[in-house]
């Protein structure tokens, strides 16, 4: 966690895009880190996420928009820096959005791409997280909603990769958690599986899905819970670009 927090530290931010920004989590992040910005710029296609954002950040220099992510309603090179946090997986179109991005961000400009990953030397408490993240998935899709599973590392190495960003890097990181059995978070953990089942069975005729979350359900009280590994990639967007 220290080297992606370091990497942070070292960048003045300018102009701030956060894409699927959700609740403004990662603005959070930025705010904390950042070595400097001047302004802070978070979009989401969520009403109700934009709603909370916009009341969580009433400073002049924090805006939030509701926008179409494939479609970004800002002039070229409009950013110094472009980030998207943990979102990847919500991406129907993710070249499109990723287009997008780059089209925004300036030549020269800092690109900023953070996701967890499925693979790799994963506790048994981070696997409780992916095994979840797989299962609410599946679930959203029954409802409509667009939600893929974790990706592995080199899937997200390689989405960046396609971007041709210059002096490119990838740091393995982790947030540290002291107690995977924390009663409290653990009791949560465990009330939101519940509330999944329950929209399952309103749904009807889904009982694999069902023993999935009953599974987890145990899994969490066995071996707990802790986010999984993720990578932060920094890379800049040539100066011939547009």
């Amino acid at each position: 966690m220290k080297d992606a927090i370091q990497i942070l530290k070292q960048i003045d931010g300018g102009i701030v895009l956060d894409a699927a920004t959700g609740r403004g989590d990662f603005i959070n992040v930025l705010k904390q880190y950042l070595k400097s910005y001047d302004q802070i710029i978070g979009v989401d296609y969520s009403e109700k996420s934009v709603d909370y954002a916009q009341k969580l950040f009433p400073e002049n220099n924090v805006e939030i928009y509701r926008m179409n992510l494939e479609n970004l309603d800002f002039e070229d090179g409009h950013f110094d820096t472009v980030c998207t946090a943990y979102s990847l997986h919500h991406f129907e179109n993710i070249d499109k959005v990723f287009a997008q991005m780059m089209r925004v961000l300036k030549p020269g400009g800092i690109l900023l791409l953070a996701e967890m990953y499925a693979d790799g030397a994963q506790s048994a408490p981070q696997m409780t997280h992916v095994l979840m993240h797989h299962w609410v998935a599946s679930v959203d899709s029954l409802s409509g909603i667009y939600h893929s599973d974790t990706f592995s590392k080199d899937e997200i190495v390689g989405f960046a990769k396609k971007l041709k960003l210059q002096k490119m890097k990838v740091i393995d990181y982790y947030p540290q958690v002291d107690n995977p059995k924390n009663p409290k978070a653990c009791a949560d953990l465990i009330k939101s599986c519940e509330a999944t089942i329950k929209r399952l069975e309103l749904i009807g005729d889904q009982d694999a899905l069902i023993e999935q979350g009953k599974s987890l359900i145990e899994r969490i009280g066995e071996v707990g819970y802790a986010s999984a590994s993720r990578l932060l990639i920094k890379g800049y967007k040539k100066k011939g670009d547009k």
